[in-house]
């Protein structure tokens, strides 16, 4: 091993036509990838294949091209589909063999279950030659292949997480202790568009161990800022120097949050440090702004109640829309948000309410007002807003969730100290 730092990259193959045809996501991938690159790995190449074993031998062969480490999830299980064992047995030309301990273990555990022996069952047993088992309670197992260490892991994500902390990690750590120190910093960004966010930051001069990268997410602009250094220590320096000349130019007001500082987060420590409480009150979504603020743990210090006020009558009932305001201007108004969140305040003695009523599809809308037309309303002691949206040709889905994060972001936009407050 060199004395000075070096990248250690790997490849990660991930097995089954579950995730090919769309059935599930490739979760375990993007956990296993955050993950390695936080131990100071990286992949360069993430590879899908289904239940072929062509296919995978094919594959496997590629990945051990290049690669430090090879690490191998899906098709160990003791169905007709799961090939992985065979595939990894002709890949590396080691024979297959049955795994004693394993197999003893195995038949005790299925007998006290009740289960009987089975020659698929038997197939989990068998190994390629020199293969060290991964734990008992699983189907993994580890190969050493022309000094490349490879990890074949199951499908299920449980068993994925367990096996990378307890086993992968700790051997790749051990195998490669003089590895870079890699960082990722996401900066969230309100109020501007991608190319917007781009002009402001063309300025920024490139640094060596620094990569910038802008995503955005919905309503959100995230700019990924990536750092590699030969140590933790000038990662970080690195890391911090990229995100301050970056908030410096896209400006402070802009900026809601830092990594996993999502809106709903962010809004409820502005209420939770003054003490106020929040209502919400919703017609379109349904619940959904309710739902993403209580996705926050400790949401009961400062989110009173929330209101599902969908019919007319539920409006007028519940928070005492007038029936005369209902009937001039329609529920999907900018008079009906407003007196739905001053409704909904009262009735909870709250001092923020926001309020959401509009025409989410397919069905509903007119010339006047398409689907899509969204208002809502925010009421805070630092001031208030009434504004319109037109969210287009989306689907109910789409436009649901629109409402929602526009309806956060226009009350951290109030809720936060150098907000323009805007009254209309």
């Amino acid at each position: 091993m060199a004395d000075t730092p070096s990248h250690v990259t790997g490849s990660l193959l991930t097995i089954g036509d579950e995730i090919l045809l769309g059935d599930i996501q490739n979760g375990n991938a993007r956990h296993i990838a955050a993950e390695l690159r936080a131990r100071g790995f990286l992949l360069d190449r993430i590879v899908t294949v289904g239940d072929i074993e062509d296919t995978i031998v094919e594959h496997l062969w590629q990945c051990l091209e290049g690669s430090h480490f090879v690490i191998v999830t899906g098709g160990l299980g003791p169905t007709d589909d799961d090939r992985t064992c065979a595939a990894v047995s002709r890949a590396l030309g080691r024979p297959l063999i049955c795994n004693s301990n394993y197999a003893d273990w195995l038949k005790d555990r299925l007998a006290k279950a009740g289960v009987e022996w089975s020659r698929e069952i038997e197939r989990m047993t068998e190994l390629p030659e020199g293969a060290v088992k991964l734990g008992l309670d699983s189907a993994g197992f580890f190969v050493i292949h022309k000094d490349i260490p490879c990890y074949f892991l199951p499908g299920v994500p449980e068993e994925v997480k367990l096996l990378l902390e307890k086993d992968v990690l700790p051997d790749l750590e051990a195998r490669f202790p003089n590895r870079h120190a890699y960082r990722k910093h996401i900066v969230r960004i309100q109020g501007l568009l991608e190319v917007q966010v781009n002009r402001k930051l063309r300025s920024l001069d490139p640094v060596d161990g620094i990569d910038i990268g802008y995503y955005p997410q919905g309503r959100e602009n995230w700019v990924s800022i990536f750092a590699a250094a030969p140590n933790e220590e000038e990662c970080q320096t690195l890391l911090q120097n990229a995100r301050d000349k970056i908030v410096s130019l896209i400006g402070a007001r802009h900026v809601s949050g830092h990594n996993d500082d999502c809106l709903e987060k962010v809004i409820g420590r502005l209420l939770r440090e003054r003490s106020w409480k929040l209502v919400t009150a919703e017609s379109c979504t349904g619940g959904l702004l309710s739902r993403k603020i209580t996705a926050i743990p400790g949401a009961s210090d400062y989110l009173d109640r929330g209101f599902v006020t969908y019919s007319n009558r539920a409006k007028n009932e519940l928070l005492g829309v007038p029936e005369e305001l209902l009937g001039q201007y329609g529920a999907v108004s900018a008079q009906v948000a407003r007196a739905l969140a001053e409704g909904a305040a009262a009735n909870a003695s709250a001092q923020v309410s926001v309020a959401i009523t509009g025409i989410a599809g397919p069905g509903g809308g007119s010339a006047e007002k398409p689907v899509g037309t969204v208002f809502i309303a925010c009421l805070t002691p630092m001031g208030e807003r009434v504004e319109k949206f037109s969210f287009g040709e989306a689907t109910r889905e789409q436009i649901q969730e629109s409402s929602a994060q526009a309806a956060l972001t226009m009350l951290w936009e109030l809720l936060s100290e150098d907000a323009p407050l805007v009254c209309e």
